[in-house]
């Protein structure tokens, strides 16, 4: 397995040294850089090799949502989680729509952060089911997210109902497939299904589709 390096930048010294030292107890995760801010971040990350960063979406001189767009732009490749104290639907709308992969709370346990961790490096995205249903709620009330579906009237059997629900809860196929005691390949072909009626092409589409038709709740 890939060794996983890790920039940190928060603002909180004695935060950020502990966050620096559980994420080096971590199996296959090491701590390459730490700043107070996003601007000694970017110093650090133009040299090393970062894959994942970890950013305070509140600190002086270069808060969080300057430093993903920055990042986003240098490097590309870098995945971003913002950790936050605040899930207001505007901080967690303003930190993807610049860059970030993942939008978590300081209050998450550690077990999510490294579910995120890599998440983000094997699906892009990690949004757990409260931080999911803020985004989309607020993208489709605002506007924002205005998806085309090529049939609005459609019928949906209980069992896709299910794991639609399942989905907007961010549980994998394989959890998916556990509770509802079908195949993982079982799933797979429901939510293809899913997308071939509605005409959405990725998981996303599905949830907000869901959502709009009250099929399942925000």
């Amino acid at each position: 397995m890939k060794n996983i390096s890790v920039g940190i930048a928060e603002d909180q010294e004695i935060f950020r040294s502990a966050l620096g030292h559980l994420l080096n107890s971590f199996s296959g995760v090491s701590v390459v850089a730490q700043a107070e801010n996003g601007k000694l971040l970017l110093e650090h990350v133009d040299i090393d090799n970062v894959d994942i960063a970890i950013i305070d979406y509140k600190m002086p001189i270069m808060g969080g949502i300057e430093t993903s767009k920055l990042l986003r732009t240098k490097h590309p490749s870098m995945k971003i989680i913002i950790l936050s104290m605040f899930d207001d639907e505007s901080f967690v709308e303003k930190a993807i729509e610049n860059g970030a992969n993942a939008y978590l709370s300081k209050d998450d346990d550690l077990e999510e952060l490294e579910m995120a961790m890599h998440s983000v490096l094997d699906n892009e995205y990690y949004f757990n089911d409260r931080i999911s249903k803020i985004f989309i709620r607020s993208m489709i009330s605002k506007g924002k997210i205005a998806p085309t579906f090529i049939n609005n009237e459609l019928s949906f059997t209980q069992m896709e109902v299910s794991i639609l629900d399942l989905m907007s809860k961010e549980l994998t196929t394989q959890e998916i497939a556990d509770k509802l005691y079908r195949s993982t390949r079982t799933i797979d072909k429901h939510r293809s299904e899913m997308m071939k009626k509605t005409g959405t092409k990725n998981s996303i589409g599905l949830i907000m589709y869901g959502i709009k038709k009250g099929l399942i709740k925000a």
